[in-house]
C-alpha cells in the first residue's frame, strides 16, 4: 500500500489515479493518515463482502430467534425514541 501526502496527490492528480487503479493509497495529511483510496473494482468487491456478511448474520439471527415483528407500535415507539435521543435541546 502506497502512502502520499495529500498536497502531493493534488498537485499530481493524474498520477495518484493511476496510482490507485493499481495499489491502495494512503492519504496523509501533516504526516498522520487521513484517508485509504481503493479503485473502484476493489472497492465495490469490499462492499460486495459487507454486502455478503451482513445478510448471513441476519440469516444467521433468523435462525437463532433473534427477530420481532415492526407492527405500527413498535415503528412509533421507535420513532419517538431517536426523535428524543436526536433532537437538538
Amino acid at each position: 500500500m502506497k502512502t502520499m501526502p495529500a498536497t502531493i496527490a493534488s498537485k499530481n492528480f493524474g498520477n495518484y489515479l493511476d496510482t490507485v487503479q493499481r495499489e491502495p493509497v494512503v492519504i496523509t495529511k501533516k504526516n498522520r493518515p487521513v484517508a485509504v483510496t481503493y479503485s473502484i473494482e476493489r472497492a465495490r468487491e469490499l462492499f460486495n463482502l459487507e454486502l455478503e456478511a451482513g445478510i448471513q448474520k441476519g440469516l444467521a439471527d433468523v435462525e437463532a430467534g433473534r427477530t420481532f415483528e415492526a407492527t405500527p407500535e413498535f415503528i412509533k415507539e421507535f420513532s419517538n425514541d431517536l426523535k428524543a435521543k436526536y433532537q437538538k435541546k
